[in-house]
This record gives C-alpha cells, structure tokens and sequence, in this order.
C-alpha cells in the first residue's frame, strides 16, 4: 500500500527499463543476424571467385595450346569450361567469345607484362559465374557476378627435331622402321636397331636414315637431306615407366570405365582405371587428363578430341575414327599414349585422317601402326617395339624429349 500520494505519481511516472532492454535485444539480434549473413555470403563468393580463376587457368591454357588457330583455341576453352562445370556444379562458369577472349599476336604488347616476341602467342580468357546471396537478401542485395580472368602464352620450338622415329627390335629379319605410301615429309631423322623400309613416292626424310641389316627404298622422288647410316644398337631415348603413372595421387579411381554416345566427356583431372576404357561414339572430348589404366584403352567413332591428355596402360591402346586431335597432359613429360604391354604383334595404334597430334607415342614391348591421310599432322616421337606408318600427304616434327625438338611450351603469365 502506498504511503502517500507522491509516491504513487512517482511510480507512475518512473520509465519502464524492461521493454527498452527488450528492444535493444532485438535491435541486436537482427544486427548480429545481418553480420552473420554477410560473413556466409562473403565466403560464398570467395569460394566462386577461387573456382573461378581456376577455370579460366585451365581454358586459359588450353586454348593457347592451340594458338595461333583462333577457332580451334576458342573451342578448346569452351570444352575446358565444360568439363570443369561438370565436375563442380555449384559455380557454373561461362565466356562469352566475342567478348571474354582476346588474342595476342608476335609483336603485340600484353598489359602488365609486356610484348610479345617472335613465335609467340597468347590468349585472355575471362570466365564468370554468378552467386546468389541467401541472407544479404535483408538488405536488397539480390545477387553479385564474379568475373576472373588469366592469360596464357604459348611459345613455339625454334630447333628442328631428330629421332622422330626410333624403332628398338634387333632381329635381323625383322623391320624396324616402314612407311608406306606417297608424300610424307619427316621433319628430322629415323632410327632403327634393325632394318628399314621405305614405299612410295615423293617421300622427304630431312635427317638421317640410321639402320641395321639393310634398308629398302621404293619409289620415285625421294628426298633424303641426311645420310643413310649403318648404325649401332642403341637403347630407347625416353625411360617411362608403369611405376611412375601408376603411385598417383588420383582425384577418380574406379573398376572400369565406359562411355557410350556421341559429344560426351568426363571430367578433368587423374584417374585410375582398374580395368578396361572403352569409348564408343564420336565426338567425345576431355582436357587436363591422365587416364592410368590396368588393361586396354579403345576410342571408337570420329571426332576425338584429347586436349593435354596422356593415356598410360598395361594393355593395348586403339584410336578409331577421323579428325582425331590429341596433345599431351602438360606435366613436363611429353608423352601422349604409353602402352607397357608386351606381344610380337601391335599394340599400339592410331587410326584416322586429317589429324593434328602432339606428344610422344611410345611403346617399348610392342608394335605401333599409325594410320592416316589428308595432311594429317604429329608433332613428336613414334617410340616402339617396331613402326609401321601408313598414309599420304603426312607430317612428322620433332618434340620435346625423345624427338629432341622443342616442345610448344605453355605458360600463365597473368
């Protein structure tokens, strides 16, 4: 009971503390809310922005790999992007060509790093990717598109190659080393530890011929710029082996792997292959690869593209179909296809004219056939057991070890 009249206008009039305390409570909830949104939303991007640089460090790449075609580089960055989209589908990353891609010729001057000199080119690609915010929302902010960009230079080889053919069986009865048919032109020289045969006309062979046990020439206009050389053996000039492919680290490992239709792929990065590859249908891509693989790999159906690839297997290797065009995985190595098996008959081949090729094509233990016709094109070492080429109107350059001619070297300058 109150004692007087005062003191009941005094508690009537006193503030209420509680329901002040209570609003500044919300107030900071919905502050610390707010922050704690921007936090999440802020790492969101921060995660895009790094997958998106990696992306377009690998379009960027791919795409100098085949500089100075602009068409063939532009489809090369769009496979990249592709694949890595595939792979991780929470950032889908995109180029728009007429826009995110700039090219760089000898002589022209790259922003931030400089000119360009003679047989060199190089390519910028921007990729993007757009974040949706979840709490940011609070504040009218719908969403944000990252954007990172990287440039790749790629510089041609200035030495002609040497070796581009290398053939290791000794048995005198055996041919090391045949071509067949008209107008090929070998940009540096053969080797065999056995014999030599040579079909057609209008052969060029720009080094020497080095052999054992007798050669053979057939045909008319043949051009030979070096010698023919009565040779010693000599041991193969690359030593890959299983082992080195086979410890990994691996990002995919499965029992087998088999891709059927047409314009499909897979996704870029190191597989181990416990069984058998088999891709049956054309058009099939992949980029940034190396497929080690304990038993056979068959590509069948035209179209097939490999950019910076290398296939490594205890079977036998086939490539069925035309327009192939295959480089290798960019890891120093130079090799494209290796196949460990051992047989007295071919264990390595590739089928398909009009192709543009890069890379080593090695195998030791038994014999490779390359097919192909049509201005058909490999730049770098045919490695075997024995070496059979058939077709006209080809090319074969030297290319990095083994073929002892500089490689197109590949780098991100920005």
């Amino acid at each position: 009971m109150f004692t007087n009249r005062q003191e009941l206008a005094d508690r009537n009039t006193r503030p209420d503390r509680h329901g002040v305390i209570g609003v500044w409570v919300a107030l900071s909830l919905v502050v610390l809310l707010g922050i704690t949104g921007l936090v999440v939303d802020v790492g969101r991007v921060t995660v895009a922005a790094s997958h998106v640089q990696n992306v377009a460090d690998a379009a960027a790449l791919a795409g100098a790999a085949k500089l100075p075609a602009h068409a063939e580089a532009e489809a090369s960055v769009q496979r990249t992007i592709a694949s890595n989209n595939a792979a991780s589908q929470a950032w889908s990353a995109s180029c728009a060509p007429d826009q995110d891609l700039t090219y760089y010729s000898p002589g022209d001057t790259i922003p931030d790093y400089g000119p360009l000199s003679e047989r060199e080119h190089a390519i910028e690609v921007s990729a993007h990717t757009t974040v949706t915010y979840s709490f940011a929302r609070v504040f009218g902010i719908e969403q944000v598109q990252v954007t990172r960009s990287a440039t790749a230079k790629a510089s041609e080889g200035r030495r002609r190659g040497t070796g581009i053919f290398f053939a290791g069986e000794t048995a005198p009865n055996k041919v090391g080393v045949t071509m067949n048919g008209s107008s090929q032109y070998v940009d540096g020289g053969i080797h065999s530890n056995t014999r030599v045969t040579i079909n057609g006309s209008s052969q060029t062979i720009m080094g020497d011929i080095e052999y054992r046990n007798g050669y053979i020439q057939n045909g008319s206009n043949f051009t030979l710029e070096g010698d023919w050389i009565a040779g010693a053996i000599e041991p193969y000039p690359v030593d890959y082996s299983w082992d080195q492919y086979d410890l990994g680290p691996f990002d995919y490992q499965v029992s087998s792997l088999s891709v059927n239709g047409s314009n499909e792929t897979v996704p870029s990065g190191r597989w181990k292959i416990n069984g058998d590859m088999r891709i049956n249908g054309s058009g099939f891509w992949a980029s940034n690869s190396i497929f080690v693989v304990d038993g056979d790999i068959t590509f069948n159906g035209s179209g097939t593209v490999l950019d910076q690839v290398t296939l490594v297997a205890t079977g036998s290797i086939t490539m069925n179909g035309t327009t192939e065009r295959f480089s290798c995985f960019d890891d120093g190595e130079n090799l494209f296809a290796f196949s460990t098996k051992s047989s007295s008959s071919t264990v390595l081949t590739v089928n398909g004219a009009s192709s543009d090729t890069w890379g080593i094509i090695y195998a030791p233990n038994g014999g490779m056939v390359y097919n192909g016709a049509n201005q058909e094109i490999h730049r770098g070492a045919l490695i075997a057991k024995t070496i059979t080429v058939n077709g006209s109107h080809g090319t074969f350059c030297g290319s990095g070890e083994g073929g002892e001619g500089d490689d197109k070297v590949l780098e991100l300058i920005r």
